[in-house]
C-alpha cells in the first residue's frame, strides 16, 4: 500500500469520525535505497558525495546531506540522527549547519563531546565505531542536547544560532567559511525532523493493512459517484 493511499484513508476515516490527528514526527530519512522521506512528507535530501548501502548513508569528510524546507518552525524544532563515526572524533566535527554553509555556526562533535559553536557545550561522549542517537532540540529559545535518549545539557540560544533563516539544514558537511575541513567520515542510519521532543525515538509509521470493512465502504463511495455520472 502506498502512502498516498494512507493518507487518503486516514482522510476518509477523519471526515467520517470528525476527530483530527497531528504527528510529532514530521519526516523520516531512512535510507532504504533512496533519499526520500519515508512518511512521503518532506522533500529529498541532497547528497554531495557519499553513497547509500545496507540502509546506510556511508559518507567520507567533505560529505554530506542538504535538506531544503526543512522544519516545520524554524524557531522550534527536534532533530534526531542515528549515527556512528569511522575515522575521528578529535578536534570540530560539524554534525548539523543551520547556516547553509555560510558560517561556523552549528552542532558539532568536539573532541568526542556535543557542542554547539558558540552558544555552548553539551558534553556526552562519542567514540569512534560506537553506534549513537543525538537529538537536538529548540524550544522557546533554549537548545537540548540529548544523547542515546538521555538529556545531556541545555543552553540559551539568546542570539538565534540555531535559527535557520533560510530553512535549509546541512549534515556532515563543514562550511565554505573553513574550507571544509571540520568535518568526519561515517554512516548514518536515519535522519529524523519532529515538531517536538516528546517523540524521539518513535519509528515511522508502518504500512498496515486496511481496517476490515473499510475496503468496502471506499468502493461504496465510488460506486456512488459512478451511479452519479451515470444520472
Amino acid at each position: 500500500m502506498t502512502l498516498k493511499l494512507l493518507g487518503t484513508v486516514a482522510l476518509c476515516a477523519t471526515a467520517l469520525t470528525g476527530g483530527t490527528a497531528q504527528a510529532a514526527l514530521i519526516n523520516s530519512y531512512d535510507f532504504d535505497g533512496s533519499y526520500a522521506d519515508t512518511l512521503g512528507a518532506g522533500n529529498d535530501l541532497v547528497a554531495s558525495g557519499g553513497t547509500i548501502s545496507g540502509g546506510e548513508y556511508i559518507f567520507s569528510g567533505n560529505q554530506g546531506l542538504r535538506l531544503t524546507d526543512a522544519l516545520p518552525s524554524t524557531t522550534d524544532y527536534a532533530i534526531e540522527l542515528g549515527f556512528s563515526v569511522t575515522d575521528s572524533v578529535g578536534g570540530y566535527n560539524k554534525l548539523i549547519d543551520f547556516q547553509d554553509l555560510a558560517s561556523d555556526l552549528g552542532l558539532y562533535i568536539y573532541s568526542g563531546t556535543l557542542d554547539f559553536y558558540t552558544t555552548g557545550a553539551g558534553g556526552g561522549s562519542i567514540s569512534v565505531g560506537q553506534d549513537v542517537v543525538v537529538g537536538f532540540a529548540r524550544s522557546g529559545g533554549v537548545l537540548s542536547y540529548y544523547l542515546d535518549g538521555a538529556l545531556i545539557a541545555s543552553a540559551a540560544d539568546t542570539a538565534n544560532q540555531a535559527v535557520s533563516g533560510a530553512n535549509v539544514l546541512n549534515f556532515f558537511e563543514d562550511d565554505f567559511a573553513t574550507s571544509q575541513s571540520e568535518s568526519f567520515a561515517g554512516a548514518v542510519d536515519y535522519i529524523r525532523i519532529h515538531d517536538n521532543i516528546s517523540t524521539f525515538g518513535a519509528e515511522p509509521a508502518p504500512a498496515v493493512p486496511l481496517p476490515a470493512g473499510l475496503p468496502l465502504l471506499l468502493g461504496g463511495f465510488g460506486l456512488l459517484g459512478l451511479m452519479r455520472r451515470k444520472s
